[in-house]
């Protein structure tokens, strides 16, 4: 059930596209993600405006992006909404949380933390070992080889691999794992792949890479650190996310440099990305790719094939895109560049 506004949220509540400007009353500090424990990005001044990408605060600070196209978060009690917005209301998103909460069989289990820590959380995240959604979870955690050379994956073979997926199991719904072993040996450009294997993709980041909230695969734990980074990639950089699909960072021994800074200024500075990782299908979830007929609750993109978890990204050292994948020199690591 959705909590009532604070005395903040009632200023901007619901927001319009979930985006709306904000003026600081007080210096602050823009930080990496939303608590106190990391350096800050940098300190905005006085009476600077913002844009607000969440209106929901997390740990107190609310998600925001500068007018120089920094994102990062802001304690929450500094911002305040401009005038102009306050007429803005609608109501706001699902989130994923509580569409996985609606779920039969799921609502038990996706209610609070299941866990003490991200140390202590198990590859079944909240879910009963042997359900079929303990094995989805498992699979969102399982690193694949790093000696496996990878298949390189096009974004046609993206919507290939979807069309192959709704042929074999659908979408949105649960797979047991007789389902899952129908998706193997399927047809893309490079030859054939199944889940579970390493692929790479090259393409953009674009906007706006960002946490999950309380998933059960990260026992509902609560934070930034200890959640998936659901980041939208797609082959153009002037696409929205309902052109793209989902690549996503695994909190568990992540990179301090794989940080929601560094993929912002990836996102606006528009620079090529190769990611590789493990090959994932989202089953629950649909499909959601027509911005202009949206389907609530479910996040954007026109497959759900994910490379998930990540195991590496790097991002194209040429000013004008023209890197080689098969050229390592070519590239340099997130946050390096």
């Amino acid at each position: 059930m959705q909590r009532a506004c604070s005395v903040l949220a009632i200023l901007f509540c619901a927001t319009a596209l979930a985006q709306q400007t904000g003026k600081l009353t007080a210096n602050a500090n823009l930080r990496p993600d939303p608590s106190t424990k990391r350096p800050a990005i940098a300190t905005l001044a006085r009476d600077s405006t913002v844009t607000v990408l969440n209106v929901t605060p997390q740990n107190g600070f609310l998600h925001v992006r500068t007018a120089a196209h920094q994102e990062g978060w802001v304690a929450a009690k500094y911002v305040k909404a401009q005038a102009n917005d306050r007429k803005l209301v609608r109501k706001p998103k699902r989130t994923e949380e509580e569409v996985q909460a609606a779920r039969p069989g799921v609502a038990a289990t996706t209610a609070r933390a299941c866990a003490q820590d991200l140390a202590s959380c198990g590859v079944d995240g909240c879910s009963p070992t042997g359900s079929t959604h303990a094995l989805e979870n498992n699979l969102k955690r399982k690193v694949p080889s790093s000696t496996t050379t990878p298949v390189m994956l096009t974004f046609d073979d993206f919507q290939s691999l979807q069309n192959q997926a709704d042929s074999l199991v659908g979408e949105h719904k649960e797979l047991t794992s007789d389902d899952r072993a129908k998706l193997t040996g399927m047809t893309v450009s490079a030859g054939t792949v199944s889940e579970g294997d390493v692929v790479s993709s090259v393409g953009y980041l674009i906007p706006t890479p960002h946490p999950n909230s309380g998933e059960s695969v990260n026992c509902n734990l609560r934070g930034a650190e200890n959640n998936d980074f659901h980041i939208p990639m797609s082959n153009d950089p002037q696409n929205t996310d309902y052109q793209g699909i989902v690549v996503e960072m695994i909190p568990q021994d992540r990179p301090a440099v794989w940080n929601l800074a560094n993929l912002t200024t990836v996102v606006n500075n528009q620079q090529l990305v190769l990611v590789t990782g493990a090959l994932l299908y989202d089953n629950l979830h649909f499909v959601n790719s027509d911005s202009s007929n949206p389907k609530g609750g479910q996040p954007a993109r026109f497959s759900l094939w994910e490379i998930h978890p990540v195991t590496n990204m790097v991002v194209c050292s040429k000013s004008d895109n023209s890197c080689d994948p098969s050229n390592a020199s070519d590239w340099l690591p997130l946050g390096s560049q």
